[in-house]
């Protein structure tokens, strides 16, 4: 995929499949104590081995299946238009939503090598204000360990991921950072924003 701003979306593109996983969710435990720490550790595990397994097969599918299966794009979406968030035309959501999920889709197929590797080992967590952060480590295939750190929020009976810091880069704000330099750049044309993500 060739994009204008072509140094950050090099850059969004390399950490946001490092991280993988930045945008799932699935319902646990309510937040409290020993037991929700376990339940958002294994959450982690389960999401991270899942992706590891999408990408030993190269599969697309796969890739695809678990970002819808565990994945809210609508949210991740809106955050990432930051102020603009509110000049979305509600004509243009749906279109929005399916191509933000086609974009991050698309970003780990294409990117799938980089991915392969054995296991992704929960190392621990601790509750810090309304979320729980999770630190773990990615063993590529290769052999190298690399730390990956996820943000956990409450919702409603349970967690949803809510981003994923990989080597010192939150990889859901620095999707966020390129898709509003796309808007700025066209004076807020969600048109132009649309045009970037169906490339």
């Amino acid at each position: 995929m060739a994009y204008g701003d072509g140094i950050r979306v090099r850059m969004t593109r390399r950490h946001l499949i490092a991280g993988a996983a930045a945008a799932a969710l699935i319902p646990l435990a309510p937040v409290g104590g020993a037991v929700a720490a376990t339940a958002a550790e294994s959450y982690v595990e389960r999401v991270g081995q899942g992706v590891i397994s999408a990408a030993n097969a190269g599969s697309v599918a796969e890739f695809r299946a678990l970002l819808r299966r565990n994945a809210d794009i609508p949210t991740i979406a809106l955050f990432s238009l930051g102020p603009y968030r509110g000049k979305l035309p509600a004509s243009r959501r749906s279109e929005y939503y399916r191509l933000v999920e086609n974009y991050i889709s698309g970003v780990f197929a294409a990117h799938s090598h980089e991915l392969k590797g054995e296991n992704l080992k929960v190392t621990g967590s601790r509750k810090v204000s309304d979320s729980v952060i999770v630190t773990s480590a990615f063993k590529s295939a290769d052999g190298r360990s690399v730390p990956v750190v996820w943000r956990l929020v409450r919702h409603g009976g349970g967690y949803k991921v809510f981003d994923v810091n990989v080597q010192g880069i939150w990889l859901a704000t620095t999707q966020k950072t390129n898709f509003m330099s796309v808007l700025k750049k066209h004076n807020g044309d969600f048109n132009a924003l649309l045009a970037y993500l169906r490339k």
